[in-house]
């Protein structure tokens, strides 16, 4: 199994380390997890939580961008339904296979033909198996299958297959990977200066912000992946005179089932700007999320929620697609708000036709930085960051013989069969939904959950003490929304956040870091005031 996730303390450290990561949502993982893999020592912070930034508030998908074929982007369609293939190999608990529907109606520009041929792109790139090529519906088929749909000029669908994905557990497992490979973690823990040697980038003066110790990290290479804050990061080392990325903001709202019955996930226009939108049903059919925008941002990059005209935009969508749910406000689950770390384009790009392509760059000093990119293609951004690290290693230290990425053979932590052939026998005595829900989210791992506490849910919430103590004492997890939005998940699909369940995962918190008082009864209020922020209408209430 290998040891667990740990934050490193300065003892830790040896002297120099080959690369240290700047950044941990899914591409500095990704690139941590490769490194380990290689064999280099290889140490990663982040300044809030891992996947705290972008790579918990995507689509929740693991896809080719069918709509990015409209930019003639086929090199990266291309490229992403070939990862999605890798993943549903290495993490098939965090790649579930789903059926899709892009929608047809009349004016689309797309059409019956144009959407055929598209798709059979889709699935020749992919190399999928004949059984999960596409198929076209026509109108009386697609109703047939979603008798909520708008029937107003539906003219017929194509029927494919995606993947679906927690994207923050999809980090945590990456992370553990490189852990159990001999990477060194630390969350909440702030890049605030470069060290320089001779002119060269040579590691970062570090903060961590649960402690308030400084420690210095020294590192033949260091990488830059922090997402939307890679502009951030490069002012530490000078001034920034021309932004690397131009980021905008996408929102998804949360809806129950009951009261907007869609049960397979489409893929239709926006009524009011023809952009390709998406309603989602999640796996166990509880929820259905709608998203996303598309928008200029300009404000504080620390602080994104959704706004009434991003959730009045989503909900004009949901009532388009199923005109007889009438959702309004007050239907609201939640809602949740990121960033896309998307290259400034040319002049004139609209937002939506905005290359989701990825750069690696090489600064004065050596600084590596990696910028844009998605969550689907992020393994192969990681190796092509490596790959760069391992160049440099040769240029200016003299390091050879590193071998090649693995990643694409290597399961990542609860994706190994075997494991999870054995944490399912070891599940018999657990409740069957409990089971195979813990299957679902942990994979391999679910029979480590199950024996990390009790199994019957707290009061009020689907959350065991079991998850939580995980999360906590096997996770890294430092805070409640670490817990509750990025471990368990739970924060999105309860309209509360769970709140029956804030005072016991504060509690194993300070018992098992020996926080105060006064930082649990902190983390408790700014957990509350992040719940409050992404519900909107419930704001005051």
């Amino acid at each position: 199994m290998g040891p667990d996730m740990k934050r490193f303390d300065a003892a830790d450290l040896p002297e120099r380390v080959d690369v240290l990561i700047i950044g941990g949502g899914v591409t500095g993982a990704s690139a941590a997890r490769d490194a380990a893999l290689r064999g280099l020592s290889t140490v990663l912070v982040e300044r809030d939580d891992f996947a705290s930034g972008t790579s918990s508030r995507s689509s929740k998908l693991i896809h080719g961008g069918l709509r990015y074929l409209q930019t003639y982007q086929f090199r990266m369609v291309h490229e992403s339904v070939r990862e999605r293939e890798v993943m549903m190999r290495i993490a098939p608990h965090l790649a579930d296979l789903q059926p899709f529907l892009y929608l047809l109606y009349r004016g689309y520009p797309e059409g019956k033909a144009l959407l055929n041929l598209g798709l059979t792109c889709y699935d020749a790139f992919s190399r999928a198996p004949l059984n999960r090529w596409h198929r076209m519906l026509g109108r009386a088929a697609v109703l047939r299958r979603e008798p909520h749909l708008n029937p107003a000029g539906l003219a017929g669908a194509g029927l494919y297959h995606d993947a679906m994905t927690d994207d923050a557990r999809l980090v945590i497992d990456v992370l553990e990977s490189a852990a159990r490979a001999g990477a060194l973690l630390a969350n909440h823990s702030e890049a605030v200066g470069l060290v320089h040697e001779r002119g060269r980038v040579a590691g970062a003066e570090v903060a961590d912000r649960i402690t308030g110790a400084q420690t210095v990290i020294r590192a033949r290479t260091v990488v830059n992946a922090a997402g939307p804050w890679v502009d951030r990061v490069l002012g530490l080392g000078a001034p920034v005179p021309h932004p690397t990325l131009r980021p905008t903001k996408g929102v998804h709202i949360v809806l129950s089932a009951k009261d907007f019955p869609l049960r397979t996930a489409v893929f239709l226009r926006s009524p009011s700007d023809d952009r390709v939108v998406w309603p989602t049903p999640t796996a166990d059919g509880r929820h259905v999320y709608v998203g996303t925008t598309d928008t200029a941002f300009d404000g504080s990059l620390d602080d994104v929620v959704a706004d009434e005209q991003d959730i009045a935009y989503l909900l004009e969508v949901a009532n388009h697609t199923l005109p007889g749910a009438r959702v309004g406000t007050e239907h609201l689950v939640g809602s949740w708000a990121g960033l896309r770390p998307v290259i400034a384009p040319p002049p004139g790009t609209s937002n939506s036709d905005a290359s989701r392509e990825h750069t690696i760059t090489e600064g004065t000093g050596g600084l590596i930085t990696a910028a844009g990119g998605k969550l689907t293609t992020a393994r192969i951004m990681g190796r092509q960051i490596i790959d760069h690290v391992v160049a440099q290693l040769a240029r200016e230290h003299g390091v050879r013989s590193v071998p090649a990425s693995t990643t694409d053979q290597v399961p990542i932590s609860g994706g190994d069969p075997a494991d999870r052939f054995r944490a399912r026998r070891a599940l018999q005595p657990v409740a069957a939904t409990q089971a195979e829900r813990w299957l679902r989210r942990y994979g391999g791992n679910a029979d480590r959950v199950a024996s990390a506490g009790a199994h019957e849910p707290i009061p009020g919430t689907d959350l065991t003490d079991a998850e939580i103590r995980y999360a906590i004492e096997h996770e890294m997890a430092m805070t409640i929304a670490d817990v509750l939005v990025r471990r368990t998940g739970s924060f999105y699909w309860s309209a509360d956040g769970d709140d029956a369940a804030i005072g016991h995962v504060s509690g194993v918190l300070a018992d098992h870091h020996g926080y105060s008082p006064d930082v649990r009864a902190t983390q408790e209020i700014d957990y509350r005031g992040w719940v409050a922020r992404n519900r909107g209408h419930r704001i005051g209430t």
